[in-house]
């Protein structure tokens, strides 16, 4: 099993992240070893905006947010962190034609169709261990092909030679490590699945599009969890790079060590330090982000505070904490979490989020 990223480092600093202006007059040549990405994989609602607000806080690297499903966001025209729609965000028509020139919507509704049917309808393949080579007639050929495409297009407008992508989705993660001119690093978060669960529970209004996040009940969360975090380590632990495995508490408690560790062991050559553990707010500058948390995104270009969110501890109601347990009491336990929280045996019922 990979170690966690080495604790201990001295506090970071609040170094600003690479912002995305206007392009740059000299475009940002792409490493001869391919488009180095830092993948974020494992379950939504554990915490991966905030900790690819922080890794975007290191030099000569770009957090975009969630790219998994960049082409339904795009033709649906969901809005980016600027609060413009993604077709007319400055940053992203930039990367969308620097990569493809003129993209119709029609195109761009074909591209988000390609992109389902791989995802959904040929999962299993991107989920098998070994490295098999992709068929170059192929969907999977055809929607890596392209991605590689935008990946580049990031690098050469942003002007940063590391791309984070939240993308979480192991299946995304493991066709994505499948690809040519692509050196995939997983960065592996978790985070207990009681406070995962609360956070499914919760209402909580889109900021990228119209309505709510979605919701489910604490049981097919707690499946999920089990089932999501299994699968990024029976693929993209062993597919990867490299792979580390960060816990969302430990991200938060110590920021700077943590960042810094992924930072090393991804082999991302730091200049300086990214982030502090004394408080201060991490990742500030000007951002472009596809979905993901709506709290982080609209505190991400004046930076993000981190505090631990344990409000689950007094407000996920006992019968929901005692299924989440059951379910993910082993790998909550490989994980370090403990069984039993203070409370669960003793506390009263609580009323379920709203």
């Amino acid at each position: 099993m990979t170690p966690m990223p080495p604790a201990g480092s001295t506090g970071i600093s609040r170094a600003r992240g690479p912002a995305h202006r206007s392009p740059p007059a000299t475009l940002t040549r792409v490493p001869d070893d391919g488009v180095r990405i830092l993948y974020l994989a494992g379950i939504p609602r554990a915490g991966s905006t905030v900790l690819g607000q922080a890794l975007g806080g290191l030099p000569d690297v770009t957090f975009v947010g969630e790219l998994n499903f960049f082409w339904r966001r795009f033709a649906g025209r969901e809005l980016c962190s600027c609060r413009r729609p993604l077709p007319d965000c400055p940053f992203w028509a930039a990367v969308v034609h620097r990569a493809y020139g003129d993209v119709s919507p029609g195109r761009a509704k074909a591209l988000a169709e390609l992109e389902r049917r791989v995802l959904r309808t040929q999962a299993p393949l991107g989920l098998a261990p070994g490295r098999w080579p992709v068929r170059r007639a192929t969907g999977i050929a055809t929607m890596l092909a392209e991605r590689a495409q935008l990946y580049r297009a990031i690098v050469e407008v942003g002007g940063a030679s590391w791309i984070v992508d939240a993308g979480k989705e192991p299946v995304f993660g493991s066709f994505l490590a499948r690809a040519d001119d692509v050196s995939l690093a997983t960065v592996h978060l978790v985070r207990d699945p009681r406070g995962v669960a609360f956070s499914w529970l919760k209402r909580v209004r889109s900021d990228s599009e119209p309505g709510e996040m979605p919701r489910r009940s604490a049981a097919m969360t707690a499946v999920d969890w089990l089932l999501q975090n299994l699968m990024v380590q029976l693929s993209l632990q062993k597919l990867s790079r490299v792979y580390v495995r960060v816990r969302y508490e430990d991200l938060v408690a110590r920021p700077g060590a943590i960042v810094q560790g992924i930072s090393r062991a991804t082999g991302h050559a730091t200049a300086g330090p990214a982030a502090a553990d004394d408080g201060a707010a991490v990742g500030a500058g000007e951002h472009h982000l596809v979905a993901g948390n709506p709290g982080v995104r609209r505190h991400a270009d004046r930076g993000l505070k981190l505090r631990l969110d344990d409000e689950w501890r007094t407000e996920l109601p006992r019968a929901d904490r005692l299924v989440v347990t059951a379910v993910c009491a082993g790998l909550m336990a490989a994980y370090g979490y403990p069984v039993l929280a203070a409370g669960d045996l003793t506390r009263r019922e609580s009323r379920s989020p709203s």
